[in-house]
């Protein structure tokens, strides 16, 4: 089985570490998991750049959130189209900190990357590990843009780096076609 999984966010030194990076951050996490592994290539093309492990192949987007969408033709024509299984890691601001939810297909939930990715594939079947990213913010309250462009704290950082931790672990059930079991043990509040 061959598997296509992008993590969402914003390209440059600026976004680093903010909240709705969290796409990158994940991808990075993994990447660091399997640092040892013999058969990790560093990958890259138009508009994107990631690793590959097998079959498998994690890409960054780097055509900034909004349009998160683009790079998929670039992607499609460098390594085929990916029909077996398409993964999407991104920020969600309706989940709290220390929340993660996997959902096998759904809207784009007000999340303008994954809009993007459904007006490109004009589908909505595809997987999604949504990173819970409110600490605190109330809809409506502010500027949300501010809000997922501010960086994480120290405080939320040591919850978000456990969180990752279990995204790897979803991730690997995810690639092992061990959906249901990735779902009934992390969508809920795991911190």
């Amino acid at each position: 089985m061959r598997n296509l999984v992008i993590g969402l966010g914003n390209p440059g030194p600026r976004y680093v570490f903010t909240k709705h990076n969290v796409g990158f951050l994940a991808l990075d996490k993994y990447e660091e998991t399997k640092k040892n592994i013999s058969n990790i290539k560093k990958i890259s093309g138009k508009n994107f750049e990631g690793f590959s492990i097998e079959n498998d192949i994690f890409i960054k987007p780097l055509t900034y959130m909004n349009a998160s969408g683009e790079v998929l033709p670039y992607v499609f024509k460098k390594f085929g189209k990916i029909d077996e299984s398409l993964v999407i890691i991104y920020d969600d601001i309706w989940l709290n900190l220390g929340e993660i939810r996997i959902r096998k297909n759904g809207s784009d939930g007000g999340h303008n990357g994954l809009k993007s990715i459904i007006a490109i594939l004009k589908s909505t079947d595809f997987l999604r590990i949504r990173i819970g990213i409110n600490n605190g913010y109330e809809h409506g309250s502010g500027n949300l843009a501010n809000y997922v462009l501010s960086p994480f704290t120290q405080e939320e950082w040591t919850v978000l780096n456990k969180v990752l931790d279990y995204v790897t672990i979803t991730i690997d059930l995810i690639l092992e076609g061990r959906i249901n079991e990735a779902m009934n043990k992390f969508n809920k509040k795991i911190i």
